[in-house]
């Protein structure tokens, strides 16, 4: 079953967020707190959906501290967190 193109949106969404932050924790923040608030604010985010009788959810969490850029992505499938690889395969198949 193919992904509808607001689904396949989702997905790419997702993908790109992660792909852009995976590596942001050697990332230098901006050097005042309404930068910092402003880049959290941005990149904190979540999507979910239905597709194929099962719920896929990704949660994009950004956390900025004066010397440190903090970033996590959560992967969900039917409530159980997964690895990045079950959105790429969705795209795949």
């Amino acid at each position: 079953m193919r992904l509808s193109e607001s689904q396949e949106a989702k997905v790419r969404k997702a993908l790109d967020q992660h792909d852009r932050h995976k590596g942001a924790y050697f990332w230098t923040p901006f050097g005042n707190a309404a930068g910092r608030r402003e880049t959290e604010r941005k990149n904190t985010w979540s999507v979910s959906f239905k597709h194929a009788g099962h719920t896929y959810a990704y949660e994009s969490d950004v956390r900025c501290s004066c010397k440190n850029y903090y970033y996590t992505g959560i992967f969900r499938v039917d409530g159980e967190k997964r690895t990045v690889r079950a959105f790429r395969n969705l795209l795949e198949g």
